[in-house]
């Protein structure tokens, strides 16, 4: 690069932005030009306060592609100009990055560690850099006292649970909508409650069996059918059985598979299914309670796991992707096998009705699930060449769940999206019927907050299609970026708070411990978000709710928070239940927490007042979206 003289000049670059997102494996940077100006200087840095080294010399033009950027990374921009042999100084630092993806939860534990260690010094600059912008938040709006009290959440939550599901597009769904629609209608008034159609197929399983010989006699199984199998709108839409001998896989993994051989026609595979185990109490100690550990009752220790009920190790979620190369399905169902048969083998309690993988894709051959404590039994009928049968039958038709939301006017057009979903698979208590109930609570408390005094514009959404790779929320964000969410400032995204945790006596039983489920609150790497959240739970001291980088499973977070994230950029704080019984029959009223429903919403309104309170800038023609307070001169 041509040396520049370090004299400087006073023509700093205006209205640098980069973008957040928008790009495959590139961040756009441009500024305003300059008035005589003779070129540019690019600087980056992956830390806000530096080190910012030289990435390009551009001449006249405003504007420059940076193709070297990874996946889940945030960068940081400056942008001089140069007058012959000057210098100016820079203009402001932006935030950019690349596009992200949903995470599947293929990673290996091994692989996941060594990337979070690689990070650690990293992650300590920004919480330093968080901690020292903490001081400078402006007070959160008051209201405590207008947040509604636990049984009327609780109320809200068992509406919600009226059907027995609310499954995407289903007539059960539906009635939970309707039911949805007429809450936010009657906090904000009909003028200012809306719904988006989201089309989506509609997977009905009416009937579901295993059959397995047992010296020499079929008899039924207790077994549960996984999601979106056995049925495929061009081979079989209305599934049907297939019969063939067991044959056992072991973990399932792709070596195990290619073992069984080529040809696996007339057979009925089982393996294990395994969930990953997080070792959130040793990575605690790690990173030093990362952003903060809200732990009034000391309940967390280094032993501290968590097993993840969601992600399940052989079989991923597929949302970027077509046939993942590690997943036991494809690779069984390409050897020509006839069913699959999957051991939930440590998933908590006698439990088989796991929904996942929910990528929304239809997949024709039929997969089961059964639980952990049938392992045994099931790898010794797998050794005496008995059969057996799996049977799905149901329908699958095209049809559309519903988007709600609701706008509450401010002051000002900078928007607060407060957001969750409402569909789920089976009662659904905790997810996401109390982070439902969060929203409309937020709904009812800012909706008694004068005009005069909202400063910011407030949208509450609850969408659907969760459980179909997040389409609701997706689509959402496509449709309204560039009208409603232009001037998105903030995500607040609720999912499956106040949930009890209950945990397996080793006989299958579940039973609940005397405490709540861990919390995970995500933030991405944005240094007010996590100012604000640190604040939030250092006031509140709310159970076992630890304040973590959106980074630390993947490239974002899951839930309907990343969406956002990745279709609009906007910053996210993302409160997210732990509870080990989500995506079951088990999720029932009585896993509510109702005593922590209050508390909870004390502390997300206290975080929508933090941003109420902080500055405007929708008039700026460049609104800064990243460090808010950060452009200020916080160094």
């Amino acid at each position: 690069m041509t040396t520049i003289s370090e004299k400087t000049y006073s023509e700093v670059p205006e209205e640098v932005t980069a973008t957040r997102g928008d790009h495959e494996n590139a961040v756009k940077i441009s500024w305003k030009p300059v008035k005589d100006a003779s070129g540019y200087l690019i600087f980056r840095s992956k830390n806000f306060s530096g080190l910012y080294l030289p990435l390009k010399k551009v001449g006249k033009e405003t504007g420059y592609v940076d193709k070297n950027v990874k996946m889940g990374v945030y960068y940081w921009y400056r942008v001089h100009s140069i007058r012959k042999f000057s210098i100016s100084n820079p203009g402001r630092k932006v935030q950019g990055w690349g596009r992200m993806h949903m995470p599947s939860g293929s990673e290996s534990l091994i692989s996941l560690i060594m990337r979070l260690l690689k990070s650690i010094p990293h992650f300590r600059q920004t919480r330093n850099e968080a901690i020292k912008l903490q001081k400078d938040l402006p007070a959160s709006t008051d209201v405590t006292h207008l947040v509604p009290a636990n049984e009327e959440m609780f109320n809200w939550v068992k509406g919600l649970c009226d059907p027995p599901h609310r499954r995407i597009g289903s007539p059960e769904s539906l009635k939970a909508e309707a039911y949805l629609m007429g809450e936010f209608q009657s906090i904000l008034g009909k003028e200012n409650v809306f719904n988006d159609q989201v089309p989506c197929d509609v997977y009905h399983a009416e009937e579901w069996r295993l059959d397995i010989e047992k010296n020499g006699r079929m008899e039924k199984v207790e077994a549960f059918y996984t999601v979106n199998t056995g049925m495929q709108h061009e081979t079989k839409p209305n599934g049907g059985t297939v019969t063939g001998e067991l044959i056992w896989a072991g973990d399932g993994t792709p070596k195990e598979v290619k073992q069984l051989g080529d040809d696996l026609s007339g057979k009925i595979v089982v393996a294990n299914c395994r969930f990953p185990t997080f070792p959130i109490g040793l990575l605690m100690k790690v990173f030093d309670g990362f952003y903060y550990t809200s732990d009034p009752k000391q309940s967390l220790d280094a032993k501290s796991k968590r097993n993840f009920t969601f992600a399940r190790k052989n079989f991923p979620a597929e949302y970027t992707e077509e046939k993942n190369k590690k997943s036991i399905y494809w690779l069984v169902q390409e050897r020509g096998a006839e069913g699959l048969i999957l051991i939930l083998d440590n998933h908590p309690g006698r439990v088989n009705t796991h929904w996942g993988p929910y990528d929304g894709k239809m997949r024709s051959m039929p997969c089961m699930y059964v639980d952990n404590y049938m392992a045994a039994e099931m790898k010794s009928l797998t050794e005496n060449s008995n059969k057996a049968s799996l049977t799905i039958k149901g329908s699958l038709t095209k049809g559309a769940g519903q988007n709600i939301y609701g706008i509450l006017p401010g002051k000002s057009k900078e928007v607060i999206l407060v957001s969750s979903h409402h569909d789920s698979p089976f009662k659904g208590a905790t997810e996401d019927a109390t982070g439902v109930a969060t929203v409309l609570a937020m709904a009812k408390t800012w909706s008694n907050i004068p005009f005069e005094e909202r400063e910011k514009t407030l949208v509450f959404v609850s969408t659907t299609g969760h459980f179909y790779a997040g389409k609701g929320a997706h689509e959402f964000a496509e449709k309204h970026r560039s009208g409603l969410l232009k001037q998105l400032i903030m995500c607040i995204n609720i999912e499956h708070p106040a949930a009890r945790e209950f945990i397996d006596d080793g006989e299958g039983n579940m039973g609940h411990n005397g405490e709540q489920a861990m919390n995970f609150v995500f933030v991405n790497e944005d240094l007010t978000s996590i100012a604000a959240a640190r604040r939030m739970l250092q006031q509140h001291q709310l159970e076992k709710a630890i304040l973590l980088q959106s980074s630390l499973l993947g490239a974002v977070p899951p839930g309907e928070a990343g969406h956002y994230h990745m279709y609009t950029g906007v910053d996210f704080i993302h409160w997210i239940g732990q509870p080990n019984y989500i995506l079951t029959a088990d999720d029932t009223l009585d896993k509510v927490d109702v005593e922590s429903l209050n508390p909870i919403a004390n502390g997300i309104a206290d975080l929508i007042g933090t941003y109420m309170n902080l500055p405007v800038q929708e008039d700026s023609s460049a609104l800064d979206l990243s460090g808010r307070l950060c452009s200020g001169g916080v160094a």
